[in-house]
């Protein structure tokens, strides 16, 4: 979904690195675009190129020419395919200096590892470029770096091949050039303690009410469908749409004269989206993930739940217990996947087995009886399927899925049909089972 148009600083991400084109998956353009809209900046451009000097220094001279911010991600490794902190210097027309308070600190780091010697090529991390400031990294040994541009010409000589630095067209205020590591575990935290706090007082912005809302069960289209009305009505008003597997994630950035303004603005939006999602909607800021919810509701009925799972080879119990505390209601997981281990194990007569199958309506509900009396829990829930790529039939067909909740009230089975590959069966399959508890019995 377009960022609707509004006369906010622009920004360009470039992400660096040769194997993000060839199947890694890249998170840093959501991760990004959402902290700076939350600062009143939009990600209006991104981009994402290989390990080549020449092309990349073009490419940040470009962006710096539309751009009042320029974000590049990746390449400040110490190998030979790191070449971030070359081509933006070349882009700015500025040298690299050796700065012997970061090398001395990225020795530090390897003596703490308990390696004697830092290896000679991690040298070229504490190099920056002339007039930038480091942005420190407490995970890795690559640090960042904060290059402020004015429209005049750079206080510094030395200039690359590439002359003077670009200035945005049209921008009389400031430019900044922003150099930060690839991996998410070091890029996230100084993202958060550095990076935004700086641009926050670079650019400052009118203030901001944000609400985060998700949605489960329906696909992005009908999000879309659903809420377009209201927010072509909605001008200087940022949206954004991320969807996953069944869950969808719908961000919204307000801003106002006034905090009190923007925060009623905001909550009309808010309950009109409401209104038109209905049970679609799950949870807002942070009431997610999913799990987490359905795990809050069953602390505050004071409720216990035990799981069965075929198909799903225990990846509904994982999900559960990532969340912390999920002790105080999460009692006990099988994983049942012969049919043998599901008489066994929760008293499934062979019987129902034999006659109707292991994938069907009556056996999902004889599972999620057979864990709930296992378990002494207050609701069981039982999953059984052919998440394939094998294993179908016209009759039964690959993404056939059957789950069941089981309380004292009764015991309830819903079919699913699902497409996609084998994870993506077993990941839809796993949320609409937490849906199912978050809907029916809690």
């Amino acid at each position: 979904m377009p960022i609707l148009e509004s006369s906010k600083p622009h920004a360009t991400l470039i992400c660096v690195g040769s194997e993000l084109l060839r199947g890694k998956i890249n998170t840093h353009a959501s991760t990004i675009a959402r902290r700076l809209a939350s600062i009143g900046l939009e990600l209006s451009a991104e981009h994402t190129i290989g390990d080549e000097e020449e092309a990349l220094a073009r490419l940040i001279g470009q962006a710096l020419e539309s751009s009042s911010l320029v974000i590049v991600t990746g390449g400040l490794g110490p190998t030979f395919d790191d070449l971030t902190r070359e081509a933006a210097a070349q882009a700015c027309g500025r040298r690299l200096i050796l700065s012997k308070t970061l090398l001395a600190g990225i020795q530090r780091k390897f003596r703490r590892a308990k390696y004697r010697h830092m290896p000679p090529a991690n040298q070229r991390q504490a190099y920056l470029i002339e007039g930038a400031r480091a942005i420190q990294n407490p995970v890795g040994t690559a640090p960042g770096q904060w290059l402020d541009i004015r429209s005049s010409s750079p206080a510094v000589s030395g200039r690359g091949s590439m002359g003077s630095p670009p200035v945005a067209a049209g921008n009389d205020e400031r430019q900044v050039l922003i150099l930060l590591p690839g991996p998410p575990s070091e890029l996230n935290p100084m993202l958060e303690a550095s990076v935004l706090p700086g641009l926050k007082k670079s650019f400052p912005a009118l203030p901001t009410a944000e609400a985060h809302l998700h949605f489960v069960g329906v696909p992005e289209s009908i999000v879309d469908d659903k809420i377009r009305p209201i927010i072509a009505k909605e001008k200087d008003v940022q949206f954004t749409i991320l969807a996953h597997l069944g869950l969808v994630d719908f961000d919204i950035f307000v801003t106002a004269p006034s905090r009190r303004k923007a925060d009623e603005r905001l909550a009309r939006i808010v309950r009109k989206i409401r209104k038109v999602m209905g049970g679609a909607f799950y949870g807002m800021n942070e009431d997610y993930p999913l799990e987490k919810v359905v795990g809050d509701q069953f602390r505050r009925r004071r409720a216990t739940l035990a799981v069965a799972e075929s198909c799903t080879g225990g990846m509904l119990a994982a999900k559960l217990t990532d969340i912390p505390g999920s002790s105080d209601f999460f009692l006990e997981s099988v994983v049942t996947y012969a049919n043998a281990a599901k008489e066994k194990e929760l008293d499934v007569p062979r019987g129902v087995i034999e006659a109707c199958g292991a994938v069907s309506n009556t056996t999902a509900e004889w599972m999620a009886k057979g864990i709930r009396k296992r378990a002494g829990s207050s609701v069981g829930l039982a999953i059984t399927g052919i998440a394939g790529p094998g294993g179908g039939s016209s009759k039964k067909p690959v993404g056939l899925i059957y789950i069941s909740v089981s309380a004292d009230r009764d015991t309830r089975c819903q079919e699913f049909r699902f497409t996609g590959s084998r994870d993506a069966i077993r990941q839809r399959a796993v949320i609409s089972a937490l849906d199912l508890l978050r809907q029916i019995y809690l």
